[in-house]
């Protein structure tokens, strides 16, 4: 489940150095840093497998993994040995830095001496290679706690994604807070909390050795600090359970103790993910408190004119939609559908205004209802997300086709022939084909698929419909439909 706050545009009228500087500095380190990492590991396993250390370490790992608990680990890895797979053995052998520590402790009573010492120096050759992966040298290993380690894992990440993720998060949620605090607040706040989550994620196993890389802590901080700054001022919120998504209004501060609590239910519940989730807690806690900290301490260090200011410099459509919210929080759908039509009359066609119509009188499904439907499709200056919301209102109203008027389903098809997928759009071609219109606007239409397809390279569709575009209307009415 996913909960962001989504209540600021992103305004460059307020450019948030400190924030930019955070993402590039994270996204050089993750491509001209932690790129080798690969190379370093492969480096390491390629020599452990040339001393031939498997067959004497092995067995020595089987009885290990006995005596600390890991069974199951145990039989995976003596079904690949068997079996002749012996990659996600060595991987594991030259990996698990603890039995490599547990070997050079009980090293003289388990190897002939004349073995024992030419495996100490090849093993500690092998063992400075892996040191020097990023996540090793410069994650925060709980068993090693070091200030560097502390700030420097703030900016390592596991893969594209991880990165790629706190980031898209770091920048929605950090542009309102930068904005509010100034630049250097906000950058020691977020250096803080990052630190105050890493120890929270080490306080909880001490002898740990697994590293801990990722911005998730500060990030989580920063999304506290957001909460902090609108307090009671009820903002939106974009969630993603599973398949349902959409938005909601509340209080902000009362999100904070629903992002901690449901880090740490995960934290008790799902023990065998990799996911740091008291680091999370931690984080919300620490950018909380300190935040809170630094508004008493210094109340005029809070810069809120930009929070204070409308993202569509119109005060009044701003308490229109807000009144519109507070109507459909309340249940008074009446009430919210008056407030909609007046805004709509005083600021002509928008987008989310529409939509919250739409959904307003689908409760009906009478002609009025029909009416905004035909209106919310035809709607063409839309965002990709828009596009999609069009996409999810046809699948629900397509069994009321045959009352929409063709302008409208040729409008609907023209803006759905920008999605990856064109099933939608080539079903509404085909719907007006077998419809009496003669406006030259199935050949609108086929245009518009010819160039989609043309995007995806689909040579033999793109040529198909250039024809269909072309064709009098007579040939096109009797043509074959395309599927």
């Amino acid at each position: 489940m996913i909960i962001l706050p989504v209540e600021r545009r992103l305004n460059w009228n307020h450019p948030p150095l400190v924030l930019l500087g955070i993402i590039v500095l994270n996204v050089l380190i993750f491509f001209m840093y932690q790129s080798g990492d690969s190379a370093r590991y492969m480096s390491a396993l390629e020599a452990y497998n040339e001393a031939d250390f498997l067959d004497t370490e092995w067995p020595h790992y089987q009885t290990y993994l006995q005596q600390v608990g890991e069974t199951e680990l145990r039989e995976e890895l003596q079904e690949y040995y068997e079996d002749g797979d012996l990659y996600p053995v060595l991987a594991h052998l030259v990996s698990d830095r603890e039995f490599y520590h547990y070997l050079e402790r009980e090293g003289p009573s388990l190897f002939y001496p004349s073995f024992y010492y030419d495996w100490v120096e090849s093993r500690a050759d092998i063992n400075r290679q892996l040191e020097s992966i990023s996540s090793i040298r410069f994650g925060l290993k709980p068993n090693d706690l070091s200030v560097i380690d502390l700030l420097a894992y703030q900016f390592l990440h596991g893969d594209f994604l991880h990165l790629l993720g706190n980031m898209m998060f770091l920048m929605i949620c950090g542009f309102v807070v930068e904005a509010a605090l100034g630049h250097l607040p906000f950058l020691g706040l977020y250096l803080l909390s990052g630190v105050v989550a890493g120890l929270a994620h080490a306080a909880m196993d001490f002898s740990s050795e697994q590293p801990l890389v990722g911005a998730s802590g500060s990030l989580s901080a920063v999304m506290a600090m957001y909460l902090m700054i609108y307090r009671w001022q009820k903002i939106r919120f974009f969630y993603w359970f599973y398949l349902i998504v959409g938005y909601f209004r509340a209080p902000a501060i009362i999100l904070l103790p629903v992002y901690i609590g449901k880090e740490l239910i995960d934290f008790y519940t799902d023990t065998e993910s990799n996911v740091a989730f008291m680091a999370h807690a931690g984080g919300f806690v620490a950018g909380a408190i300190s935040l809170g900290v630094l508004a008493y301490w210094r109340p005029s260090i809070l810069k809120l004119e930009y929070i204070d200011t409308p993202d569509d410099d119109s005060e009044q459509g701003r308490q229109q939609l807000a009144g519109i919210y507070d109507a459909l929080e309340k249940y008074r759908f009446d009430t919210a559908l008056q407030r909609t039509e007046q805004a709509l009359n005083e600021q002509g066609d928008n987008f989310e205004l529409l939509n919250i119509r739409q959904n307003i009188l689908k409760l009906t499904k009478n002609k009025t209802w029909l009416k905004s439907l035909e209106r919310i499709l035809a709607f063409e200056d839309v965002t990709e997300k828009e596009r999609q919301q069009q996409y999810l209102i046809w699948r629900e109203s397509r069994s009321y086709a045959k009352h929409i008027d063709s302008t409208i389903l040729a409008a609907a098809a023209i803006n759905f022939s920008y999605l990856d997928d064109l099933t939608t759009s080539e079903e509404l071609f085909a719907l007006l084909q077998r419809r009496d219109i003669e406006d030259g606007t199935l050949q609108r239409v086929a245009n518009y698929l010819a160039k989609a397809f043309s995007r995806k390279n689909m040579m033999e569709k793109q040529q198909a419909y250039i024809a269909l575009a072309s064709a009098p209307e007579t040939d096109q009415i009797s043509g074959a439909r395309l599927v």
